[in-house]
């Protein structure tokens, strides 16, 4: 499982190799065709919901319901509102990240059942939520 797109200015609870600092607006220019990476990241099995109003941490111009929800393609983990930021922002991707979604034609790859709840699992502590017994 590799963590993608959860920026410090988010959360500063997060590590900063999840991501560290909001990419600067077109650092991916010419790196990723946006439609094809929206699509892909919108298209990811979501694994852990959170009700909550996320905004635009780069330039206010969007809200974004659930936000900080969690998306997986069983490799990959992002936020929610990652597809905002590449949509309309054109931020810089992990180059390996690019390289799968294009690998899956740019469509979220089946996953199993369990392995969907190991990832989930595995977020979950990740980000410090508890399970009960």
């Amino acid at each position: 499982m590799q963590l993608i797109g959860f920026y410090q200015e988010m959360d500063p609870r997060y590590s900063p190799s999840w991501g560290g600092s909001v990419p600067p607006p077109e650092s991916g220019a010419g790196s990723y065709a946006v439609r094809d990476i929206v699509s892909y990241l919108k298209s990811g099995y979501p694994i852990l919901d959170v009700t909550e109003l996320t905004t635009d941490v780069i330039g206010g111009a969007f809200r974004v319901p659930g936000g900080s929800s969690v998306l997986t393609d069983g490799q990959y983990v992002w936020r929610e509102d990652l597809a905002w930021y590449v949509e309309g922002y054109n931020i810089d991707l992990p180059r390996e990240f690019l390289e799968t979604a294009r690998s899956h034609g740019f469509r979220t790859p089946p996953a199993d059942h369990e392995a969907l709840l190991s990832v989930s699992l595995e977020v979950s502590r990740a980000l410090g939520f508890q399970q009960k017994p």
